[in-house]
């Protein structure tokens, strides 16, 4: 016993990081924020070894909300503000950026970089059903929406007027990572994401009203769709996570967030 007890010291020793257990932070919910916080998660684990960030496939924020108040996970990710009704769970609620919410197309769709108010209502309506009549190809739209209550959507809701009210055209997809999927693998489609979504996949991003999602225009006004990315946890939470929710306020995760197309706030 004496000897088993010296191998294990000597193993200590030896290698200091033996003595530390890995502890694993889950950060779960929506799939706005899935892969910005993935890179965030890794950028993370190069400077705490002692730590893995675990960021599991979109259960939407509604289920990031429910998994967080029930213990589930750590840390939930949430791509809108708590709803009332939310707010009985005790839960903590902070913003750590601001999403651009955008309307991309396929690359087959050429000669529209751009869409007004009314082209929006007009597609998505089914008012307008082939991109020739919009300067693109000779081609039939093919729409996708999402779901209601789906955080890009509640934006498109909110900021344009009369989208809330429309009786839509299209397919309905259940989660951000699908639209990628389904976007990105259909000729002739357009949709909306998060540019945090968009802007590494193969999809073209448009202006609305002729403004690009670009910081400044967020920031003004000028571009009124975004969507808040945010963090929720409860009292008790572990050190390790909080950890981990402080780093989303340094000066190192602020520039991978600008290299996603995302706003930072300012702790």
């Amino acid at each position: 016993m004496r000897f088993l007890f010296f191998l294990v010291c000597l193993v200590l020793v030896l290698d200091p990081m033996a003595s530390m257990a890995t502890e694993t932070v889950t950060v779960a919910g929506t799939g706005d924020s899935q892969e910005l916080l993935r890179r965030l998660a890794a950028a993370y684990q190069q400077k705490m070894p002692g730590v893995r960030v675990e960021v599991p496939d979109s259960i939407g924020s509604s289920g990031g909300v429910k998994a967080t108040a029930r213990g589930d996970c750590d840390l939930g990710r949430v791509a809108r503000p708590l709803k009332e009704k939310e707010k009985a769970y005790g839960l903590h609620y902070r913003v750590f950026a601001y999403s651009p919410v955008v309307f991309v197309v396929h690359r087959s769709v050429t000669g529209i970089d751009n869409l007004t108010t009314e082209q929006i209502l007009a597609i998505y309506s089914g008012k307008i059903q082939n991109w020739k009549e919009l300067g693109g190809p000779d081609a039939r739209i093919l729409v996708a929406n999402r779901e209601k209550g789906d955080s890009s959507r509640s934006v498109l809701e909110k900021k344009i007027p009369g989208f809330r009210d429309l009786t839509f055209v299209g397919e309905t997809v259940y989660s951000t990572p699908e639209a990628v999927e389904i976007l990105s693998s259909h000729e002739n489609t357009i949709g909306y994401l998060p540019l945090a979504m968009a802007i590494h996949s193969n999809l073209k991003v448009l202006k609305f009203n002729g403004i690009a999602p670009e910081a400044g225009a967020v920031l003004s006004g000028q571009y009124p769709l975004a969507s808040p990315f945010g963090i929720i946890w409860k009292d008790g939470v572990k050190q390790s996570a909080l950890g981990f929710m402080s780093y989303l306020f340094t000066p190192e995760a602020r520039r991978l967030m600008q290299h996603f197309g995302v706003i930072a706030t300012i702790d």
